[in-house]
């Protein structure tokens, strides 16, 4: 069936689109209307995503994805984070937890440290809560996301973001997990673009 929105406040919508054939999308976004502004050409780094799901390396997937989507958006001007990688005064790690290589996330105050230490304005962090399929033949992908857009100097989170997909599929291994979590992010990342987009809009408006 159609999906249908449900306005719970004026900054939240909440969009549940229910099953349609074989695939079903729950995804919530909320902008801060109070944040401060980050116009077009603000800085932006992309930090490693956690990686909660049995996925080996979901989290650094996920993480280019991102970087990606936001290239092709081309609001932010996207630095690379991987110079920091040894520097200790930043919080930006990797560790192993057998059998599965597991990526730490970063916090917000974490990741305002990591947007600071690149001087840039905000920082994108996330999670991956589920990655891969959830049955053992491989017949039923899903991902679920979580994204948030952290100002560097404050640790204010601007935005927020989540989503989960589940659909049908006979292709084994994680490829229609990568397609899945593409099309999340994709969604996602331009919600965020649109809101920062209308909200610069109207604070302008506003002040003349």
């Amino acid at each position: 069936g159609q999906g249908h929105a449900a306005v719970l406040d004026p900054h939240l919508v909440a969009v549940v689109v229910g099953l349609s054939g074989c695939r079903a999308t729950t995804r919530n976004t909320r902008l801060r209307p109070e944040a401060v502004l980050l116009p077009p050409g603000s800085t932006l780094a992309v930090v490693p995503f956690e990686n909660l799901s049995s996925s080996r390396n979901a989290g650094l997937a996920v993480t280019d994805l991102a970087a990606s989507v936001l290239y092709a958006h081309d609001y932010f001007r996207v630095l690379e984070v991987s110079s920091l990688q040894d520097d200790p005064e930043v919080r930006f790690r990797r560790v192993e937890t057998a059998p599965w290589e597991r990526q730490l996330g970063v916090n917000p105050a974490a990741a305002s440290a990591v947007g600071r230490a690149l001087k840039a304005d905000c920082v994108l962090a996330g999670v991956v809560g589920e990655y891969g399929h959830v049955d053992g033949f491989g017949e039923t992908a899903a991902v679920s996301l979580t994204v948030r857009l952290v100002r560097s100097p404050n640790a204010e989170v601007v935005w927020a973001g989540s989503s989960s997909r589940r659909v049908s599929s006979f292709a084994f291994g994680e490829e229609s997990a990568q397609r899945l979590a593409h099309e999340i992010l994709r969604d996602l990342l331009a919600r965020m673009v649109r809101d920062l987009t209308i909200q610069n809009r109207m604070r302008v408006q506003a002040e003349k």
